[in-house]
């Protein structure tokens, strides 16, 4: 046996070596892995065919393709086309084997797309027959944040980011979250570079992703095309497309939709109320038509669908309808899933007596709706009592509405003496005295006559008072006065209007945003806080006018923290960092 080359892995365990391959030898791999020799052969060549290298150089991307003399004699002077795409565009390059076995076609790396480029060589039939995947990093644009600085504000820290490079008029969306830097639950692989430039295009898992795109240096370049050729066998199965086409298994679906039947055959008109996220819809159904279609409707939560139907021109009633919605489940998606599995499986040992959440919440007590209620008719009262103190307060309920005739009847029955005629003439007293003074909703009734069969649907209270002078000081006289309070809206507060709509539940809604609240932790020097605690969360930070992140947190006492900034702005550029802040060595604002 000899030596021919020797090669070690990265700590991914990721390693490529350069071989010359002779067809009459057999080469073998000898690995030595946790002091244990594996051994595995190298399959020979083929006979025929083209491999092709990349090679970075300066600002160039150098792809060498190569062949030999037999497989010349085939395809000399063929038409081949090197089809280079991202998956969104797309350019072409000729490629003619003519009087060599070598083809070397130099590509300055701007001209390249920015992130994944696929190079697929497509033999003169339009077959391909040879692909390799490629990163460019040019054209990626990022930006920084610089010092931190924060200052303490009673029980509260504020922080403050500055982004460095941030345009006027340029918008970021931030998400940011704030741990001890000792955390062991913020242990991604990805990051947002990582997740939507690399990981749509490689098949399988990508341990450590995010160490790709921090600190960008040449090694982690070399490092990331190692792992393209190891793992970036590209998502367009070229083999699977002409010869065994996949077949879709779920339809594209951008939000809800819906199909309405009616059995009614005549022309007609519907309408979908609107929602929180559209605005109202009208459907004109023309004689013997008994269907119509919604695409992409968004409904959260408990959301109802309202449909009225419109009779003529105006007049509207509850249509019957019967909807078929899609999706109408979630479909089970595990055979289409893999999660990386744990790096490593951690376990936090605690005192079960230690009480790691403050619960003083529990201790609150929820008070009953009817009490509420009380309390609050009993505050309306004694309200009204402290306006009338020497009047005489009779409040109305329902009942009490009900079963009163009108307001003469009334009087009567509480020991005056009243008449009221088909004329309109209406006249109270007491006793021999003359008429009381008669006031409605504050205002003194001059003409009795709008007393005449007095709708009491609408009475609220009425107060009695014997006193001869009013309460603004105006004088009244020995006969003393009746208030009379009505509210228009008591008459109507127990109807139930006519039912002109036909409210239907979709049977699977989004869920609507939620806010996230801190946990309240009873101390926050222990080792599960520092851990597995959250300081805050910040999911939607939007920079506008300002190129500074202003955050308010609690002041945990926590000697050090890491924010996890992840964002991405208006022009398409990256923002991703995890930053460790010393609240000790930190500058003030």
């Amino acid at each position: 046996k000899m030596v021919v080359s020797n090669f070690k892995t990265n700590q991914f365990g990721i390693g490529k070596f350069l071989l010359l391959h002779d067809n009459n030898t057999q080469y073998t791999v000898e690995i030595d892995f946790r002091n244990r020799i594996q051994t595995f052969e190298l399959a020979p060549a083929e006979k025929k065919g083209i491999n092709i290298t990349l090679n970075q150089i300066a600002s160039k991307v150098v792809l060498t393709f190569n062949t030999n003399n037999e497989t010349l004699s085939n395809i000399k002077n063929k038409p081949y086309t090197l089809f280079i795409h991202n998956g969104n565009k797309s350019k072409k390059i000729p490629i003619i084997f003519e009087n060599s076995t070598k083809i070397i076609k130099a590509i300055e790396q701007k001209d390249l797309f920015a992130g994944i480029n696929i190079f697929t060589l497509f033999n003169d039939n339009d077959e391909p027959i040879l692909e390799r995947v490629f990163f460019n990093y040019e054209g990626i644009q990022t930006l920084q944040t610089t010092d931190t600085f924060i200052q303490k504000s009673q029980d509260s820290l504020l922080i403050q980011v500055p982004i460095y490079g941030l345009k006027t008029s340029e918008t970021a969306h931030l998400s940011i979250s704030i741990l001890p830097n000792e955390t062991k639950s913020y242990n991604s692989d990805h990051n947002i570079l990582s997740y939507t430039l690399l990981q749509p295009y490689i098949k399988g898992y990508i341990e450590n992703a995010k160490y790709y795109f921090t600190n960008i240096d040449n090694k982690k370049q070399y490092e990331l095309d190692n792992l393209l050729l190891t793992q970036g066998w590209s998502s367009y199965n070229w083999n699977s497309i002409f010869n065994n086409p996949p077949k879709p298994m779920f339809e594209f679906e951008t939000g809800i939709s819906f199909k309405a039947n009616n059995k009614n055959k005549d022309e007609r008109k519907y309408i979908l109320l609107n929602s929180k996220h559209h605005e109202a819809q009208v459907y004109v159904l023309s004689a013997n038509e008994n269907t119509f279609n919604e695409k992409g409707f968004i409904v959260e939560d408990d959301e109802e669908l309202m449909f009225t139907e419109v009779e003529g021109k105006t007049k509207m009633k509850k249509p019957n309808l019967y909807l078929q919605f899609s999706p109408s489940r979630v479909p089970s998606i595990d055979k289409f899933l893999s999660v990386l599995p744990l790096k490593e499986n951690t376990v936090f040992e605690a005192n079960s007596s230690d009480i790691v959440f403050d619960t003083e919440w529990n201790k609150v007590e929820q008070l009953d709706e009817v009490v509420i209620k009380a309390n609050i008719e009993k505050k309306r009262v004694d309200k009204i009592t402290r306006k009338f103190p020497t009047g005489r307060i009779d409040m109305f309920d329902d009942e009490k509405r009900t079963h009163t005739l009108d307001l003469v009847t009334y009087l009567n029955s509480k020991g005056y003496n009243a008449k009221q005629d088909l004329g309109g003439t209406v006249s109270i007293s007491r006793g021999y005295k003359a008429n009381p003074s008669i006031f409605l909703n504050g205002y003194r009734v001059l003409d009795k006559s709008v007393l005449n069969r007095f709708d009491m649907s609408d009475m609220d209270y009425i107060v009695f008072d014997l006193t001869a002078r009013q309460y603004d000081g105006i004088q009244i006289g020995r006969e003393g006065s009746i208030h009379l309070y009505t509210d228009i809206n008591i008459r109507f507060k127990n109807d139930k209007p006519k039912e002109l709509n036909q409210n239907i539940n979709p049977p699977l809604t989004f869920t609507s945003p939620k806010k996230f609240y801190v946990p309240k932790y009873v101390y926050y020097q222990s080792d599960f806080f520092k851990e597995y605690g959250v300081i805050d969360w910040f999911p939607n930070v939007t920079l506008t006018q300002s190129n500074t992140i202003d955050l308010k947190v609690l002041d945990t006492q926590t000697k050090e923290i890491i924010l996890f900034i992840e964002g991405v702005t208006s022009e398409g550029r990256f923002i991703s960092e995890e930053k460790v802040v010393s609240l000790n060595k930190s500058s003030k604002f």
